[in-house]
């Protein structure tokens, strides 16, 4: 009974380093051999695992960093090759692993789903301009403004440069001159592109869901939608077990504004605020953003940026979260910077 005790004491300890390192409170395993088939049905990639951890504790440090999260997806299975979080009370508290990747979070990623929304309606193209004025706007009691508005916002811009500028005003005008004021229409529109999809993943206990008015999706939904444009508009489901590829919408939007689309994350890359995710060993798309919340005297920021690469025949999709409390803080930067050294470790591992 003591030999027994002791293996199964072994078993168990095992078992949390390795949660530990998957950072995923999904793998339930009961027993020692149970353990090796259910490790052996993971698409997780240790190695992978293992360095996106490494990545991600470096940043944090770095930038001081209270919370991050990364994610590797592979775009055309939707296979979960990596899956990381990590959080901390404050910075000089160690770090702790955390496996919500379903909580809805605060984001400026739904410019992008808005733009495939409006060119979906036909009203709206990427050389159509939209004036932003000096960065101040004001759309329903609401008082909008850019991250320049205080060196006199963008003026009059195209709707391509508006969304790789990271216009937040330029967002808002968009979606009103693809649907007016109706925002019933604009949510059935953005629902109607997969953008909040899937409603659940084999693995995540957890329930997903996601709030279109307030700007809020959950981590694993906008790293799928991103794995969509990446996959030319093919929404597959997320896994974190090797089976067939599941296809939650073959089509989500015409490849018309899917390439537009592409276009624009590729620009954000090469000449948008984007830049620092950009490396010399492959071509990569994709956008940043910067989120404040809570009171002007205690800010938090979440940064964020997810993108894919190559942009020829994308092969993996990316998401990093950090968030911290004051400033400095910008997706576009530190956020962009973990997804550029991703990219490059991938690359790396070919």
């Amino acid at each position: 009974h003591k030999a027994i005790r002791r293996q199964r004491q072994m078993c168990i300890r095992d078992r949390n380093i390795r949660l530990f390192k998957v950072g995923l409170i999904v793998i339930s395993i009961s027993s020692c051999s149970n353990k090796t088939v259910q490790e052996s049905l993971l698409t997780i990639d240790t190695l992978l695992q293992n360095k996106a951890d490494t990545l991600l504790t470096t940043s944090m440090i770095e930038h001081q960093a209270t919370s991050g999260k990364a994610i590797i997806m592979e775009t055309a299975t939707g296979y979960i090759k990596a899956m990381v979080g990590l959080e901390r009370k404050d910075t000089l508290s160690p770090f702790q692993p955390t496996t919500d990747f379903c909580t809805p979070y605060s984001t400026e990623q739904r410019q992008v789903a808005t733009l495939l929304a409006a060119l979906e309606t036909g009203k709206i193209s990427l050389s159509d301009t939209v004036d932003v004025g000096e960065g101040i706007y004001i759309s329903d009691s609401d008082t909008i403004k850019d991250h320049n508005w205080h060196r006199g916002g963008y003026g009059k811009i195209t709707v391509e440069w508006a969304i790789a500028a990271n216009s937040r005003i330029g967002e808002v005008l968009i979606r009103e001159r693809a649907f007016d004021d109706n925002k019933s229409e604009y949510e059935a529109a953005i629902g109607q592109i997969g953008y909040g999809k899937p409603d659940s993943v084999k693995g995540l206990d957890c329930i997903l869901n996601t709030d279109v008015a307030a700007s809020k999706i959950s981590p694993i939904q906008l790293i799928t939608f991103y794995n969509a444009i990446a996959n030319h508009g093919r929404m597959v489901q997320p896994q974190l077990y090797k089976d067939s590829v599941a296809i939650i919408n073959p089509q989500i939007a015409s490849k018309a504004s899917i390439d537009s689309v592409c276009q624009t994350l590729e620009r954000t890359i090469t000449e948008g605020l984007g830049k620092r995710a950009n490396t010399d060993k492959t071509k990569v798309a994709g956008k940043g953003g910067t989120i404040q919340i809570g009171n002007p005297d205690d800010l938090t920021y979440i940064m964020d940026f997810c993108g894919y690469f190559p942009t020829n025949n994308p092969r993996y999709t990316i998401l990093v979260i950090l968030e911290k409390q004051g400033p400095p803080a910008s997706g576009h930067i530190h956020a962009a910077g973990l997804f550029r050294k991703i990219v490059e470790q991938l690359i790396q591992n070919k």
